[in-house]
């Protein structure tokens, strides 16, 4: 697995806190060996991993964290690349 491209340090992505993180794979589903392999994680704490405001519930954080990855990965791939292995661009996804 591949180091995450959206933190360096071990503690969680929202609050800061390094007690009992969980990683959360940003493209998951049938993206989730490509967001391993791509460092497209982090750290999230278990109420902001599976919790009701987590972005496995909230589509805004779920959008926030899949925008800010992609903007990560296009500083060193085109967007191009971007969507030919995750199959969307998520910078022009408003809902």
């Amino acid at each position: 697995m591949a180091n995450s491209i959206l933190q360096s340090e071990k503690e969680c992505y929202i609050t800061r806190r390094t007690d009992e993180l969980q990683r959360h794979h940003i493209f998951f589903g049938s993206n989730r060996s490509k967001s391993k392999k791509c460092g497209c994680w982090v750290w999230l704490r278990p109420d902001w991993h599976t919790g009701d405001y987590g972005p496995h519930h909230n589509r805004e954080l779920d959008l926030l964290l899949k925008r800010a990855c992609q903007k990560k990965f296009e500083e060193t791939h085109t967007r191009e690349d971007f969507v030919r292995i995750f199959g969307k661009n998520w910078l022009d996804v408003y809902d």
